[in-house]
């Protein structure tokens, strides 16, 4: 490969100077004077029969436009990510406290918020559900009466994996350790609330709606039937968006959904904004999980077997809860990771995706993974105290290598990229991992913990795949068409860089258009640290296709029938190699291929190898490659206050190839960050179907003053399939970082604690309830 001159630089970012001057416009910055305000009238139970509504009262209200139930919709009342069962107004039953019963548009806010106090609703209260495990138990309630694919009653979905001989191993073992782990539900916490704005097109009788998503066509698809419109006539724009984290794939539904049928029933433009506490109550959560994790070991701590059982709570709506087909979700990716980034031999994994009456339960960064990752990594921290041995050295012995099987059956390659060996020695190293901790005298203790992970690039979808458009310019600049959203992860400068090393042009000659279906195809959905390699690729075929395509005409036209082989294109200045001298401007054949009637404008494409997982076994190839990592802290607990003070972190990833090492880091610090919250102070309190904590005054999240200085350190073992090498990074910079507190927190107090967040409140239960026992 010949040397890079912009993929791998410290690429500032292209947006950067726009947001820190508050000039970058965000959805809300787009609401016009005149537009009506949207409003939705949220269930007052989270499970109940509705026995009437009346909005009689709030129609004679002066400044509402319409008052709307479910049966004024004007098509289908269901949308969603993978399967349309969420109502935009519920009809006869509330299924979660989110649940809009009316909507109202009105002239202002005020008039909006007043109408909906008239709107009266009879309802008939049924029990609700907060723990999936009584809500799958025999003889519980339905949440849904005829759900188009749950399995068996609150059951939405049961994956399976089987590979080997599962009893056999265990029943041979010298080693058995049996845990119960629980994670929680937990919001995404992004600044950007939901909003959208909704505008009929007298011209096309279509609709254009602009709000803050990760996946404009799978919106477009999704929303199209719900307006009784044909796709082509419904135009998705996302600007930049203000935070996602997986939560803008069906958060931008919910207020699209709203604020395009008020649109179309009054025939005006309508803004709908959910306030904080809506997001909070309305929005999707990450699954709270349940683990029973079994692990079968020799006694040098070789592990020969998992036996995994996994109950996520799924929510009230499916989302990306998963379902048998398609298999790509949050269960299917708790089977893929319930080994984490070992050989195991024999593997058995049971996951059970259950209904509930909480919020529904969507994507959040990592996607299922951290979860898996918890429990596994928490299992090797005890089999490494059982063996007698370091935990590094018993996460050594059992890491997958080159021509390994993962429990998946899916075979290893060094050609992928397999830096997990680099990651843990470079860890160990920085962090100085050999060497003793004092413990200094008092409440005070000290401990430190290590976490390893691996994560796959991109979503296990069949039809995995992205598109893009490039357009070069008279001038020798290029646009750029990609559907990605910009949502802070830098993603339009590294499309920049990737285009500009390609063609052969300057990084500020590339400009970006991005998230609108009426301009750009179809990229693939923001999620699953996808963008990089996939639409990177889909960059590097658009732009390998007009470089060659300009050298040829440069060949044929400008440099007397030289080789085009012979040719190079740099800071857009076409040249003979060798030759310095001998040059063109690139705007120069620009022109001459525009007079010769060559296009200018390709489209890019790229699909990885098609991705397997059968649904009777587990056994496939989810991903074409997987990023690996490796986490260290050291923690402080008081034994008075339970208060965990995490003072140092040492993160490693191996991305194959860091397109821009600053945008790298920041996913690094970012994630690491988000993992510490969910480690230890966040999560949703449900009781009865009703949230607690629905606010950022009771729901804690990590201020700079929790967050310890974040070492990142790059490690690049190429995917021969990446761009220029690359992996995702986004999502898996997180997964390390609950594991590595936890087992940190076992090294200081001497004993586990397997249920995050890790509060002071119940550490020093766990702590009080320790010492009862001695």
């Amino acid at each position: 490969m010949k040397e890079l001159r912009i993929v791998g630089q410290r690429e500032l970012r292209t947006d950067a100077l726009a947001k820190a001057t508050g000039r970058a416009r965000y959805t809300a910055d787009m609401k016009q004077p005149g537009m009506l305000i949207g409003k939705a009238l949220f269930a007052a139970y989270p499970h109940a029969l509705i026995k009437k509504i009346d909005v009689s009262e709030a129609l004679l209200l002066p400044g509402v436009a319409t008052v709307m139930t479910a049966r004024d919709l004007p098509g289908r009342n269901g949308y969603g990510v993978m399967i349309q069962d969420k109502p935009v107004i519920v009809e006869d039953k509330t299924h979660y406290s989110g649940d809009a019963v009316a909507l109202v548009a009105a002239v202002s806010e005020e008039i909006a918020r007043e109408a909906l106090k008239r709107v009266k609703v009879d309802y008939d209260p049924l029990p609700a559900y907060d723990d999936p495990r009584e809500a799958m138990k025999e003889g519980a309630i339905p949440i849904h009466a005829n759900h188009p694919v749950a399995e068996n009653g609150n059951i939405l979905v049961t994956l399976n994996l089987d590979r080997g001989d599962v009893d056999k191993a265990f029943a041979e073992a010298d080693i058995i350790i049996e845990n119960d782990y629980e994670t929680p539900m937990v919001e995404h916490c992004y600044l950007e609330p939901d909003a959208c704005i909704a505008e009929p097109d007298p011209l096309t009788g279509g609709l254009t709606i602009i709000s803050p998503a990760q996946a404009i066509y799978a919106n477009r698809r999704s929303l199209a039937g719900v307006f009784g419109i044909p796709q082509n006539r419904l135009r998705v724009v996302s600007p930049l968006v203000g935070g996602g984290f997986g939560g803008k794939e069906d958060s931008c539904l919910d207020v699209s959904a709203m604020a395009g049928v008020l649109a179309l029933r009054c025939d005006r433009p309508v803004y709908l904004e959910l306030t904080r506490e809506e997001v909070f109550r309305v929005t999707g959560k990450r699954h709270a999980t349940y683990i029973k994790h079994r692990m079968a070991a020799t006694k040098e701590g070789k592990i020969l077997a998992v036996d995994v059982r996994t109950i996520l709570n799924k929510g009230a709506y499916v989302s990306m809860g998963g379902m048998k087909e398609p298999l790509h979700a949050v269960t299917m990716r708790t089977l893929v990771y319930a080994a984490g980034t070992y050989h195991v031999p024999h593997a058995r994994a049971r996951s059970y995706s259950v209904f509930t009456n909480t919020p529904y339960s969507c994507a959040f960064r990592g996607f299922g993974v951290p979860q898996a990752t918890f429990a596994v990594e928490c299992q090797i921290e005890e089999l490494a105290r059982r063996v007698g041995a370091d935990s590094l050295s018993i996460r050594r012995l059992n890491m997958l290598r080159h021509n390994d099987l993962t429990i998946t059956g899916q075979v290893m390659l060094e050609s992928r990229g397999l830096g997990l060996g680099q990651c843990i020695d470079k860890v160990a190293e920085r962090f100085d991992w050999d060497r003793p901790l004092p413990q200094p005298p008092g409440p005070i203790k000290k401990g430190r913990g290590f976490a390893v992970y691996m994560y796959g690039s991109g979503i296990p979808l069949l039809f995995e795949g992205a598109n893009c458009f490039a357009h070069l310019q008279l001038d020798g600049t290029l646009s750029l068409g990609v559907s990605t959203t910009e949502m802070g992860q830098g993603f339009l400068t590294v499309a920049a860089q990737v285009a500009a090393e390609t063609l052969g042009i300057r990084v500020a000659d590339v400009l970006v258009e991005f998230s609108d279906t009426a301009k750009t195809p179809d990229s693939g959905p923001t999620v699953g640290s996808r963008s990089a390699v996939m639409v990177g690729n889909a960059i590097f075929d658009a732009c390998s296709k007009l470089r060659e395509r300009m050298l040829t005409v440069a060949s044929r036209y400008l440099f007397s029938k030289t080789d085009p082989r012979d040719l190079a294109i740099q800071d857009g200045v076409v040249s003979v190699i060798g030759k310095p001298e001998v040059t063109q401007p690139l705007a120069v054949v620009a022109a001459r291929a525009y007079a010769a009637q060559v296009s200018l404008a390709v489209v890019g494409s790229w699909y990885p190898p098609q991705a397997s997982f059968s649904a009777l076994d587990g056994q496939g190839n989810p991903c074409h490659a997987y990023a690996f990592g490796a986490q260290a802290v050291e923690v402080d607990v008081d034994t008075e206050t339970g208060v965990i003070t995490v003072n140092r972190s040492v993160h490693a990833c191996d991305v194959g190839k860091a397109l821009n090492p600053l945008n790298v880091e920041g996913q690094m610090e970012g994630g690491a960050a988000q993992g510490l919250g969910w480690a230890v102070m966040e999560e949703n309190i449900m009781e009865g179907g009703i949230l607690r904590n629905a606010a950022f005054h009771n729901y804690m999240i990590p201020t700079i003053r929790d967050v310890p200085d974040l070492e990142s350190i790059i490690v690049e073992c190429p995917n021969e399939l990446g761009p220029y090498g690359a992996k995702g990074v986004g999502e898996p910079a997180l997964i390390g970082m609950a594991p590595a507190i936890r087992n940190a927190l076992y090294d200081a107090l001497g004993f586990a604690i397997n249920t995050i967040p890790l509060t002071a409140r119940q550490v020093l239960q766990s702590i009080r309830e320790h010492e009862q026992r001695r």
